[in-house]
């Protein structure tokens, strides 16, 4: 009778934490959604100077930019090499930026790239300039594609302000409500059971790619 009894008590709170569980899992909007990578298909750059074609190249590569954490530069697209010389895209936290991040919004999305650098490496020696910035653009919820834009203003007064784009597919995972039902389930399971990296020399520049 006990274990009647117990089974008849549990049964209505497990009855009504699943049901509040499918009902919250309905109520999942785009800005539940948590963007953890950024698959880009292309991009475009307006600066000038004699560096600007091949910083043009890398943004028109594919690749895939990481969130949440810094990437070393061949991971987020293909560098290019002439001679011996590298160019490359990377995210570092040399000047205290964040890592990259992204926020959600129905049909825009913001993305913070203000640790993105172009670098141009030779031998254990690395040039870097800052080229990131707030990115702003618009979302489609259906195809996860995305379109982002954003300026940067160098210490070069010559060159100013250059413009930045990037496109590609956002990779998502939802926000499952996981902690409020998992406390309900244990609540019941209770109730039950008691009534039975290589360093590198990094030369940081604060004006603009020449």
């Amino acid at each position: 009778m006990r274990s009647v009894a117990a089974a008849l008590l549990v049964m209505p709170v497990l009855g009504w934490a699943l049901g509040f569980s499918q009902a919250e899992a309905a109520l999942v909007t785009p800005s539940d959604i948590q963007v953890t990578h950024l698959e880009l298909t292309g991009g475009s750059v307006d600066i000038g100077g004699r560096l600007s074609r091949k910083l043009a190249r890398l943004f028109e590569q594919p690749g895939l930019l990481l969130l949440n954490e810094y990437q070393p530069g061949p991971d987020i697209v293909d560098p290019i090499v002439r001679g011996r010389r590298t160019f490359s895209l990377f995210t570092s936290g040399v000047q205290g930026n964040a890592p990259p991040t992204a926020i959600i919004s129905g049909d825009t999305i913001t993305v913070d790239l203000s640790s993105l650098f172009f670098g141009v490496s030779r031998g254990d020696r690395l040039r870097a300039w800052n080229i990131g910035g707030v990115a702003t653009g618009t979302f489609n919820p259906d195809t996860l594609e995305f379109c982002l834009t954003w300026d940067h203003l160098f210490g070069n007064r010559r060159l100013g302000t250059a413009t930045f784009s990037l496109q590609g597919i956002a990779l998502t995972t939802p926000t499952a409500p996981v902690p409020l039902i998992t406390t309900f389930v244990l609540f019941a399971t209770g109730l039950a059971m008691v009534l039975g990296i290589r360093r590198r020399s990094v030369d940081v520049r604060q004006d603009a790619p020449p």
